[in-house]
């Protein structure tokens, strides 16, 4: 073997994990404080948390195995898992910069912006929606001032 190669392995390798660290890892701790309000939260975060460390568990427990089948090829199922997740995401996730709890639950409930008119539609509903009281059980935040 090629002596730098080793170095580029274990170069190619942190940056793997820094960047999931920074990427997709966080997800589950960012999202949930961004889509829930403080009711929901504790539970939804539970639910995001013991669905990422089972993940973590099943990658864990079948990493040797699928090592052993695919050898070179071991992490190309990650990399389409991750394609599948990118698109999920990128589809069914809105954007929640500056918006308020109430214009996300209208943005979910109104099939996540995807009417005519995209993300601007759904704000406009989501304002409708709040100039009519707002959606049933939504609270007001003194945390974010559009929702006062």
């Amino acid at each position: 073997m090629i002596d730098w190669m080793s170095y580029l392995s274990v170069v190619a390798t942190l940056g793997f994990v820094v960047f999931f660290a920074v990427g997709p890892g966080s997800i589950p701790w960012m999202i949930t404080a961004e889509l829930f309000s403080q009711g929901p939260r504790p539970s939804a975060m539970a639910i995001a948390v013991l669905v990422n460390w089972m993940a973590n568990f099943v990658v864990g427990i079948g990493f040797p195995s699928m090592k052993t089948a695919l050898e070179n090829y071991t992490f190309l199922p990650f990399s389409v898992f991750l394609a599948i997740f990118w698109i999920f995401t990128y589809k069914k996730v809105p954007e929640t910069k500056n918006k308020t709890f109430e214009e996300i639950l209208a943005l979910f409930r109104h099939n996540n912006g995807s009417e005519e008119g995209g993300h601007e539609n759904s704000a406009t509903t989501a304002d409708i929606e709040l100039s009519q009281g707002g959606p049933e059980g939504a609270e007001k935040s003194s945390a974010h001032p559009k929702a006062q």
